[in-house]
């Protein structure tokens, strides 16, 4: 009895990860959210320690995010830096107001990317940003790419966002001639 318990047990975790699908309902959004360099004497209610690869250091964010992925209208990704895929997202009015402001008041410190709860990059802050464009330089797993073009067009495609491809047609069939 224990034994089959165990197999239930084991099998559980795949199975309630598989029921959306099963259910023919949809998987789970992308998250996106950048998030802040902060100060350990912040407070842990406010700040949380997040360890960086590259550069490899020790660094507190904030916890409150500047962006999430309700800021974005759209998106273009690109070949990345890093291997990885790397993308431009155009923000809506309140992104590009939140975006202007935090490289406004926060020129020189860090802001790390969390795409679905992992860091894909680190951007120095060293330039207002006054276009509503946020850059990615890469850190975007081709998954997580495929899941932001089911949410978000493409810049430069926003019409054709979310549209059916036309269904091909036949051509019309050839009237047979008469034979003479």
């Amino acid at each position: 009895m224990m034994r089959g318990m165990r197999h239930l047990l084991m099998i559980l975790p795949v199975f309630l990860a598989l029921s959306p699908l099963v259910a023919g309902q949809k998987p789970t959004p992308v998250s996106i959210r950048l998030l802040a360099e902060g100060n350990e004497r912040e407070g842990e209610s406010f700040v949380t320690p997040v360890e960086l690869t590259n550069p490899k250091k020790r660094i507190f964010i904030r916890k409150v995010p500047i962006l999430s992925e309700r800021d974005i209208k759209a998106f273009y990704p690109f070949p990345g830096k890093d291997g990885l895929v790397g993308a431009y997202f155009r923000l809506d009015p309140h992104g590009t107001d939140k975006l202007e402001q935090f490289t406004t008041e926060d020129r020189g410190k860090l802001a790390v990317v969390f795409v679905n709860g992992r860091v894909a990059a680190v951007l120095r802050v060293d330039a207002r940003v006054t276009d509503g464009i946020l850059y990615v330089p890469g850190g975007l797993l081709p998954g997580e790419v495929m899941q932001l073009q089911a949410k978000y067009p493409i810049i430069g495609r926003e019409s054709e966002f979310g549209k059916k491809p036309p269904k091909a047609t036949k051509a019309p069939a050839k009237p047979k001639s008469a034979a003479p």
